[in-house]
């Protein structure tokens, strides 16, 4: 059998066969890169997707990602079987076995140094992506100043409350911080320039959340940090299901303000998501 040509955004692995990767995804300690038969040329993001017991949500969000013409890293984690649908699932190149137990901003971390992709585009796994998402977040990078894009998230199977409120908390609420230095890049619909995304450090996997807007905000002293109302999401409406709105953002206040002085932003009330 003739060696299957490495990919080019893959780091790594750059004489396995196809046969080499097939048997390696026998083997939960290591990372799998199935052959990709897409064109070299359309490959120059990646999709990185932190799962960590997803199960019942992955395949959708994989679903999403299929025919996006991007190489896709799975970050997958827990005891539930989301590495086994990550798998055999037909959409990823890799899959990253994950047992740190470090959250998702250590698993992003990893994705992000898993590939050579120049940009990465982040989302996740109770979140789906319209076709055209990721080069809509690509062609921002032709200007050369960008270094991190961000755009507005929608309710899944949500109804008209969650529909106004989503567009009102993330989408303008968005709109109207950002022209003042309050970028708040989500994490399940942001992308960055991966060698600057490394070189600040990535995700800081101290923080028990909100780590996406601060590294939202540090990446801007890399570049430009560009908000694209287009570049819209689907996600899972779960976590205002089990707090409430209004819990939700009382949360997300306290913890910016204690962010903002300094402190860890707050306990480990997302560490069930």
């Amino acid at each position: 059998m003739s060696a299957t040509p490495a990919h080019p955004c893959v780091s790594g692995d750059s004489s396995a066969t196809a046969a080499g990767r097939a048997a390696g995804a026998a083997d939960a300690g290591r990372d799998v890169a199935p052959a990709d038969p897409r064109p070299a040329a359309s490959l120059d993001a990646a999709v990185v997707v932190p799962a960590h017991e997803e199960r019942d949500d992955l395949e959708r969000t994989l679903d999403s990602l299929s025919g996006q013409a991007t190489e896709v890293i799975v970050v997958a984690g827990g005891n539930d079987g989301t590495e086994g649908v990550a798998r055999t699932h037909p959409t990823p190149d890799r899959v990253i076995e994950d047992g740190s137990g470090g959250g998702p901003a250590a698993a992003r971390n990893r994705g992000a140094r898993a590939t050579e992709c120049p940009v990465v585009c982040f989302t996740d796994a109770d979140t789906v992506v319209p076709s055209g998402w990721v080069p809509r977040h690509a062609r921002h990078y032709r200007d050369p100043r960008v270094v991190g894009v961000g755009g507005p998230l929608r309710p899944l199977d949500g109804d008209w409350t969650d529909a106004v409120l989503f567009k009102l908390l993330s989408d303008w609420w968005y709109r109207a911080s950002w022209p003042f230095g309050f970028v708040q890049a989500s994490g399940n619909n942001c992308s960055y320039r991966r060698r600057a995304f490394l070189d600040a450090g990535g995700f800081d996997e101290s923080l028990s959340f909100i780590e996406d807007t601060d590294c939202s905000l540090r990446m801007r002293a890399h570049g430009e940090v560009v908000y694209d109302p287009r570049a819209w999401v689907e996600t899972s409406v779960r976590r205002q299901a089990e707090a409430g709105y209004l819990g939700l953002f009382s949360t997300y206040a306290v913890g910016y303000a204690r962010y903002a002085l300094g402190y860890d932003p707050g306990g480990d009330y997302f560490e069930g998501f």
